[in-house]
């Protein structure tokens, strides 16, 4: 495939990346807001007691293994999404991206997310807010590329891979532990 010229083409393929990754989050926060639904005759300092200890456990996983070892797929996104064209095949990449279920996580950043949304989301629309926001936060990482990327930027990325992952871990376990105790009563 050919790279994309222009950086006004680059935005507007990024834009409907972005609106896939908005969507694939919102479906798994609000899969996450009906499981969570179910666990709400457990007791709330419970399931926060039990985010606190899975947090800290993730956390340090991740931190002290070379590479993250948690159940996930082992399969990339296939290359056929874009067979209907670039638009169109960013949105569908951006969904099953968005949603953090059909990809490769390299960290436990998503699993930090996800266990905020399925032990402590007061209510649906705030379990469907926080995936939307966290799957359009995915998109990030490529906007960044067609605002900033310059030659050298992917060998920058490739030799702090697993530093920026680690960091992304401890930024998402801070800001879980921050929403954490926004959301208890």
């Amino acid at each position: 495939m050919a790279p994309v010229r222009g950086r006004g083409v680059q935005l507007r393929l990024w834009f409907a990346f972005f609106l896939g990754c908005a969507l694939g989050g919102a479906i798994t926060g609000s899969l996450l807001g009906v499981l969570c639904g179910l666990l709400s005759p457990i007791p709330v300092a419970w399931r926060a007691a039990l985010l606190g200890a899975l947090v800290l456990a993730l956390a340090v996983t991740d931190l002290r293994q070379p590479l993250l070892r948690l159940p996930q797929r082992t399969t990339l996104i296939p290359q056929e999404v874009f067979a209907r064209g670039l638009a169109r095949g960013g949105f569908r990449f951006g969904v099953e991206y968005g949603c953090g279920l059909r990809t490769l996580l390299p960290s436990a950043a998503p699993y930090l997310a996800a266990l905020l949304v399925l032990l402590l989301a007061p209510a649906f629309g705030t379990a469907l807010l926080l995936g939307a926001v966290f799957g359009a936060s995915r998109s990030l990482a490529v906007l960044q590329r067609v605002l900033l990327g310059r030659a050298g930027w992917q060998q920058f990325l490739a030799a702090h891979t697993r530093t920026l992952e680690r960091a992304g871990t401890l930024v998402t376990a801070a800001l879980v532990a921050w929403a954490a105790l926004l959301l208890l009563p």
